[in-house]
């Protein structure tokens, strides 16, 4: 409906390829009278979570894309500030799916290491819950950024140390799961800062690549933020007490600009010993 309403005829393109929080409301509405009998309609009260919520899940994004933009080649991606939501873009060359999945989950080459999980109170385990904040939360007590960085990160041998910051840094275009600082040994002996941006989701959620591109480019416009290097890493959950950790190359501030993607340059997979509720499919008590 919203393609639709900014496709110009006349010139046989759109007329914008960006989609404004206001179009999502508007065809919110829209949809909602033409369908009065539904049991459950859309709310056109948070447009600026409607792509987000859209592409949580990829198979389900790829399930109910329409087909009409899907034999046109025309996929979609967040875009987020200035009033805007997402924007229609064409197929990459070779894209078979309209949300491919860009962040595979652990392979047989992923390093598996047990973490102990002793030192997490039996008090927080009781508010263990299947959600982002508890991820992290059991993320930063166990230091598992940290035992990754140190036992499986290609820069392993350089990492001295790396240092939490923050949970939930909400800024004007994005929000950043966690921070961390990084402190890395040069062939001089130098020491230089790495700013380390990360993203966390759940079992029954995606990661996103435009989500996770945007964490780094929304570092580097923070007047706070001196390093020139970030390192983008994720967290996700994977099962029973098991969290995938997965690090990203490196992006220079010059090269931001024109950086479209991640490389993945490292992954590990840990099992936390004993489990602990709320992470993945284990909900058990303490």
């Amino acid at each position: 409906m919203i393609y639709d309403s900014l496709w110009d005829s006349r010139a046989n393109r759109l007329s914008r390829s960006v989609v404004t929080l206001d179009d999502v409301a508007r065809a919110i509405r829209k949809w909602n009278s033409q369908n009065p009998a539904s049991p459950r309609p859309p709310s056109d009260r948070n447009p600026a979570n409607f792509f987000k919520d859209f592409t949580r899940r990829l198979a389900g994004a790829n399930a109910v894309w329409p087909r009409n933009l899907f034999d046109k080649r025309i996929t979609a991606r967040q875009v987020t500030g200035k009033g805007n939501c997402f924007e229609f873009i064409p197929f990459k060359e070779g894209q078979t799916e309209a949300f491919p999945v860009s962040v595979p989950p652990p392979s047989a080459a992923t390093p598996r290491h047990d973490i102990t999980s002793a030192v997490l109170p039996v008090a927080s385990r009781n508010f263990g819950r299947a959600d982002e904040p508890w991820l992290l939360q059991v993320a930063v007590r166990l230091r598992i950024i940290e035992s990754h960085l140190s036992l499986f990160s290609v820069r392993k041998e350089r990492i001295r140390q790396v240092d939490h910051l923050q949970n939930s840094v909400k800024l004007n275009q994005t929000e950043i799961d966690a921070v961390f600082l990084a402190l890395e040994e040069g062939e001089s002996g130098s020491l230089r800062e790495l700013l380390i941006t990360c993203e966390a989701k759940r079992e029954n959620e995606d990661l996103n690549m435009e989500q996770l591109m945007q964490q780094p480019r929304a570092a580097f416009r923070l007047k706070s933020v001196k390093q020139d290097v970030v390192i983008p890493m994720a967290i996700k959950t994977v099962g029973a007490s098991q969290i995938h950790v997965i690090e990203f190359a490196e992006i220079m501030r010059a090269d931001i600009e024109k950086t479209e993607a991640l490389t993945i340059s490292s992954d590990s997979l840990f099992t936390l010993r004993p489990s602990v509720p709320g992470i993945g499919k284990n909900t058990s008590k303490a």
